[in-house]
């Protein structure tokens, strides 16, 4: 991404908070630390799959104006860092409709290591109204991605995002969908990340002060991951997740 995109962009995350944070105000919010364990997290680029822990720290809210949300992972083996933050502005909500709320989608990326870039994310999307569900949101993205030293050139990204809670259990995750991104390599393939945790809420049983204490697992199946032909992950993690 070149530094005239890149400021553009932020200049764009700078109006579209600053013309509503007038009139903001915190409707909810949420802060979460997670642990995870898994043995099954593929290095495409080796082929080799490794052992890992992650500790996930996470931060999502909702305002007048839109929402956000905020996460970064500390990983081992080796030892990485990664993060995304999401600044959704509203734009439009609709009244009892299939489609709740039209937004606008801003976001960032940041790795070390393995992933080490920083990519910056344009689009919006709908969120829907499904029986059952919490929330589902689906969303475009044009990706203005960091080229990391082989000329990787922008792409397209879909995202899907739901969550749906029957009593102390839970089940939400996402979709990445993104195309093919040409380098001075060849084509980085495109390819998605299906990742969802099913959880249960044992704070109640444990007569714990807190909103939530889920145990439970999360399962990713990543084709193609970091574009790299044929690198499928297939990686299921043993998870708690403190929700304050």
């Amino acid at each position: 991404m070149t530094f005239k995109a890149a400021t553009k962009l932020a200049l764009i995350c700078a109006m579209a908070l600053s013309s509503n944070s007038v009139m903001a105000k915190e409707l909810w919010s949420n802060f979460s630390i997670t642990g995870l364990s898994g043995d099954d997290y593929l290095n495409p680029f080796t082929g080799v799959e490794n052992d890992r822990y992650v500790v996930t720290v996470e931060h999502a809210s909702g305002q007048t104006w839109g929402n956000t949300f905020f996460f970064l992972d500390r990983l081992s083996n080796p030892d990485e860092v990664y993060g995304e933050l999401n600044v959704n502005p509203t734009l439009y909500r609709f009244e009892d409709s299939f489609v709740k709320e039209a937004f606008l989608g801003l976001q960032v990326e940041y790795g070390s290591g393995d992933t080490d870039q920083n990519n910056f994310l344009f689009g919006g999307g709908l969120s829907l109204n499904i029986p059952g569900f919490k929330y589902f949101n689906v969303a475009y993205y044009r990706r203005n991605q960091d080229e990391i030293g082989i000329e990787r050139e922008d792409n397209n990204q879909i995202t899907v995002t739901w969550g749906l809670d029957k009593g102390n259990l839970r089940y939400d995750g996402f979709l990445d969908i993104v195309d093919d991104a040409d380098t001075i390599f060849g084509t980085s393939e495109g390819g998605f990340n299906f990742t969802s945790q099913l959880k249960y809420n044992i704070a109640p049983a444990l007569n714990l002060d807190t909103s939530r204490l889920d145990v439970g697992i999360e399962y990713v199946y990543w084709k193609n991951k970091f574009g790299v032909d044929g690198m499928t992950e297939k990686n299921i993690n043993l998870l708690v997740k403190w929700h304050f």
